[in-house]
């Protein structure tokens, strides 16, 4: 995982390539980029590359309007969007009476429904923790669906 781009395309082709020279040894499956906020730097990446990034690890916030543009691309691209700090980047979402509400019906937590969203609409959201509880309440996200309506409502939170 390149862990950011680097100050011009040429550095981040060298370091690209080197990546997959490795891909090509055997020593990675995947190659990936994170904290690539910049449409046009996946872009060229993506054009230039032998091996097409699969990954892209992004925070999902507000102040980047949720990379909606950057979403689609990876979608096109078949590129897997994965979001991190969703949590806590997101407190007013969190905190809004419609997750809270749909927390509430589903029994769940608004964290665990912000989660079930994410995935609903092809967001793999990155969890840490070393708690067995909360490992079991990140995977518990599967044990129910949100209606289409619902996935709207959330959606309208993230305008």
């Amino acid at each position: 995982m390149l862990h950011s781009p680097l100050a011009n395309q040429l550095e981040i082709r060298q370091v690209w390539q080197a990546m997959e020279s490795i891909f090509h040894n055997g020593g990675a499956k995947q190659l990936g980029i994170s904290n690539c906020y910049d449409l046009n730097q996946l872009e060229v990446l993506y054009r230039t590359a032998e091996v097409k990034p699969a990954v892209l690890q992004n925070r999902f916030y507000a102040d980047t309007n949720y990379d909606r543009s950057i979403r689609d691309f990876c979608r096109q691209q078949q590129i897997i969007y994965q979001s991190f700090w969703t949590l806590t980047t997101n407190p007013k979402v969190l905190a809004h009476a419609t997750l809270q509400n749909l927390a509430t019906k589903y029994k769940r937590s608004a964290a665990q429904v912000f989660y079930r969203y994410l995935t609903q609409i092809g967001i793999i959201p990155l969890t840490g923790t070393s708690s067995s509880e909360h490992m079991r309440e990140d995977l518990a996200i599967f044990e129910f669906e949100l209606t289409g309506d619902e996935c709207a409502a959330v959606e309208r939170l993230l305008n």
